[in-house]
């Protein structure tokens, strides 16, 4: 049984990364996207995915750094031919903290979903408002529409959004990253999403070390979690443990066509 985390990052992980990846290996999670968000994180993301067959990585300038981070936009040019290069990301919007302003993030976004669809690269995007708004998914959805209807794809990490909007970005041909956030006990909306959605959108992702599943909720996420995740969806869908992993891994492949295939490239 095969499990693919679709989403993580580095962080405190870096000094011990053999070990990061054998447990995540020894847990059956065979394929690590590691996203990279920002012009000091790509170079290490690229050696990591050199250092291990399994890991692929994602490039991209996060929405918190897109005023800081805007000039690094045409050294991505440099990674764009690398095997390993599965993805753009994680890119997107955040109008929950506005650490940047809005025109900024919008014109970084642009600008990288323009270079995503040059490139032949799925976008994995960040999307996240207040709670009384759903500005930055109709912001966001204009701009996916247009990406997807010249071609390109997408993923929306951690998505918690609308049912409504849900179904729009469906429309779109996109995807929906599933975290811990399954697992935890007040988010209903986060489950009824996953009951909602077909099972060949969905794709499992850790965030790791953000998020956490139960029960180890509060302490630093891994990707060896990565099957809780998939048990708590494979309930929620009503199917066996291994289908759930043997689904969402090829979608995992369908989406970031760099991941090679079975057998060839795993930790």
């Amino acid at each position: 049984m095969l499990w693919t985390d679709t989403h993580f990052h580095s962080g405190e992980y870096l000094p011990d990364f053999e070990r990061y990846t054998q447990e995540a290996g020894q847990a059956g999670v065979g394929i690590l996207l590691l996203c990279a968000s920002g012009a000091a994180e790509v170079p290490l993301a690229k050696a990591a995915a050199e250092r291990f067959p399994g890991i692929y990585y994602a490039a991209g300038i996060h929405p918190h750094n897109a005023e800081s981070d805007q000039d690094f936009l045409p050294c991505l040019e440099s990674f764009a031919e690398d095997p390993k290069l599965a993805a753009a990301g994680e890119i997107g919007l955040d109008y929950f903290y506005d650490f940047c302003p809005r025109s900024v993030q919008l014109k970084v976004l642009e600008d990288q979903l323009d270079w995503a669809l040059k490139k032949g690269l799925p976008a994995v995007i960040h999307c996240r408002d207040k709670a009384d708004s759903e500005q930055a998914y109709e912001d966001a959805y204009l701009r996916l529409k247009s990406f997807a209807e010249r071609g390109g794809n997408f993923v929306l990490h951690c998505y918690a959004g609308t049912p409504e909007f849900a179904e729009k970005f469906a429309a779109l041909g996109g995807y929906f990253g599933v975290g811990g956030m399954i697992t935890f006990g007040k988010a209903d909306n986060i489950r009824e999403l996953a009951k909602l959605l077909p099972m060949d959108r969905l794709l499992l992702e850790t965030d790791a070390p953000y998020l956490a599943p139960k029960p180890y909720r509060g302490k630093p996420n891994h990707s060896r979690y990565i099957p809780l995740i998939g048990a708590k969806l494979a309930e929620i869908k009503g199917i066996p443990l291994e289908e759930c992993a043997g689904i969402t891994t090829t979608n995992a492949r369908r989406l970031f066509s760099k991941i090679q295939p079975s057998g060839e490239e795993e930790l």
